[in-house]
């Protein structure tokens, strides 16, 4: 009777350690599955922010472009102007004078740090002038020009680079209000102002050639 219930008790050890050797069996993909499944939603997030970031950095508003002077070619002494591209990358419409006005303010003022100055001078009787206004949706663009009026003058006076600070005031159309936000953006712009060449110098050199005539000999007597 003994011999029978120690048969029966290592057959009960061997079932038991049987179940729990299937039960692990059976848990390990189940782990698998739910790490791998942990390791997919950590990537989407990462593409999520990563998405997110490039958008951020896109850089939108209004923007002075192909900034240029006329003419290309500047030297001390000459008379320019700066012309430059208004546009408008971003999400409203915006607005400005075209500065042909002696009435209406230009809406690109510019300053230099050195070698060029702005002149005033008197103009002859203003003519009658409506001030045009110029409308840029999205994505639109136009060129300006400064100065813009017969009053004002840029004279290089010196060589070397210049840096011209320009700031371009407009404004923004928005859906709740009939008038318009002011606003502005503003660039540097450096160019060479070349010194002027001076009269050419011809120096001439001249050569004297002088002929003297041998000493005279005379004739001593012989006694």
């Amino acid at each position: 009777m003994t011999k029978i219930n120690t048969e029966w008790a290592l057959f009960a050890i061997i079932v038991m350690t049987s179940m729990l050797i299937t039960a692990t069996t059976l848990a390990g993909p189940v782990l698998a599955v739910k790490k791998s499944g942990s390791s997919v939603k950590a990537i989407h997030k990462t593409s999520k922010k990563t998405t997110t970031t490039a958008a951020h950095n896109h850089l939108r508003g209004v923007k002075l472009l192909s900034a240029h002077t006329i003419p290309s070619k500047i030297t001390v002494g000459n008379r320019f102007s700066i012309g430059v591209t208004v546009f408008n990358n971003s999400s409203a419409t915006i607005t400005f004078v075209n500065g042909t006005c002696t009435s209406s303010p230009s809406p690109l003022s510019i300053t230099f740090n050195r070698n060029a100055m702005i002149e005033s001078q008197a103009s002859a009787a203003a003519t009658p002038c409506k001030a045009q206004q110029v409308t840029l949706k999205p994505g639109e663009h136009s060129q300006i020009k400064s100065p813009n009026l017969s009053s004002i003058i840029y004279a290089a006076a010196a060589p070397g680079i210049t840096n011209a600070t320009m700031i371009f005031k407009y404004g923004v159309e928005t859906a709740t209000s009939k008038s318009s936000i002011s606003d502005a953006t503003s660039r540097t712009y450096g160019f060479d102002i070349q010194q002027s060449a001076g009269p050419l110098s011809t120096t001439t050199t001249s050569t004297t050639t002088t002929s003297e005539p041998s000493p005279l000999k005379i004739p001593v007597p012989l006694n």
